[in-house]
């Protein structure tokens, strides 16, 4: 995603008040100005901006919420697969590095807020990578499609938003860690290079929405559903997206989250369409899924056993260059995997 894509997309609620305030409330706002191997602020904590809220989850603390040393905020969602709607809130981590006093308590700040148009997730930083490099779609999601802002992208936005000024609201994040960008293309490559755990865990996630369809296990956001369908579309069609994106990601060795960049979505978006328009039941749209999800798992199986040059398709995909005469997947892997654990520890070392 180009920034002018992402501007285009999230922009809007990035510049909003909103977005400044909840990142404010829990930003430590430690100075760009010296940021490399700069030891982050003592432990402080400020009342929660949303204590009050029982939809708050896994909160540490009744009231307090520990300010945080922001790593890079990062967007999931519909807008990333084109398909949100004028209702559609915003989805999004907030990763932060963890400081001493989270290591040698090995306690971790981590909860979740959920409102009306938006709903976050906080997160510290070796967590949201350790889920990318495992395969978590969610967590691999918005470094595939670059909908991540870095305190320095922040800065300028909050600096450069003439109606801050007029309220004399002024917030300065901590600059990025000079590792970081490097780090997170890394991340992309091994993403690509880790296939096998892709594609289990892609399965799994669909599969996982089937049964919830088949349970009748709602969220708070999808029990309007219930009455309108039967069943919860949402769960329905984010099965149909991730098994259509395997499939995708299958034949060309790309993970592309925007589902009118794939022709493999085309069928997709007509059982879109279907479900939309009431034609499709929940017991035909769980026939569906499970015949889906039985043919692709059928297709991976057979594309990983059959044929070992295939994994090149996968390294090409996410690498600048690729040697075809003396390729091993498997030490390339390993190797770029070390590189990235001495990376992130590094990072964590130079933000504690």
């Amino acid at each position: 995603m180009s920034s002018d894509d992402k501007d285009k997309i999230y922009g809007g609620f990035v510049k909003s008040y909103v977005f400044h305030n909840i990142i404010k409330s829990l930003s430590n706002n430690i100075a760009a100005a010296s940021y490399c191997n700069m030891p982050a602020a003592a432990l402080s904590y400020a009342a929660s901006p949303h204590s009050d809220k029982k939809k708050n989850k896994n909160r540490v603390g009744e009231d307090d919420a520990q300010k945080l040393n922001i790593a890079f905020i990062a967007f999931y969602g519909s807008r990333n697969y084109g398909l949100q709607s004028c209702e559609s809130d915003y989805d999004f981590f907030i990763v932060y590095y963890p400081n001493f006093h989270n290591f040698f308590h090995n306690k971790f700040i981590r909860y979740s807020v959920i409102e009306a148009n938006y709903d976050f997730f906080i997160t510290p930083f070796h967590e949201f990578i350790h889920h990318a490099m495992n395969g978590n779609v969610k967590f691999i999601e918005p470094l595939i499609c670059g909908s991540i802002y870095f305190p320095d992208e922040l800065n300028l936005i909050f600096e450069n938003n003439a109606a801050f000024h007029e309220k004399n609201i002024q917030t300065i994040f901590r600059s990025y860690d000079c590792l970081l960008s490097n780090l997170l293309e890394e991340i992309k490559q091994f993403i690509l290079l880790n296939y096998e755990k892709n594609f289990n865990s892609f399965i799994g996630l669909a599969n996982n929405k089937r049964l919830n369809i088949a349970k009748d296990n709602y969220t708070s956001n999808t029990i309007v559903y219930k009455d309108i369908y039967g069943y919860d579309i949402k769960e329905a069609i984010n099965a149909l997206r991730i098994i259509f994106l395997a499939q995708n990601y299958l034949s060309s060795g790309k993970i592309d989250f925007f589902v009118k960049n794939n022709d493999v979505y085309i069928e997709f978006e007509k059982i879109y369409i279907d479900i939309k328009n009431k034609i499709i039941s929940k017991k035909d749209i769980l026939q569906l899924i499970e015949s889906m999800i039985k043919n692709i798992k059928h297709q991976i199986d057979k594309f990983i056993n059959d044929d070992a040059d295939n994994n090149k398709k996968f390294y090409s995909a996410g690498s600048r260059a690729i040697n075809h005469s003396d390729y091993n997947r498997d030490l390339r892997k390993q190797g770029l995997e070390d590189d990235i654990k001495k990376s992130v520890e590094n990072i964590c070392k130079n933000n504690l």
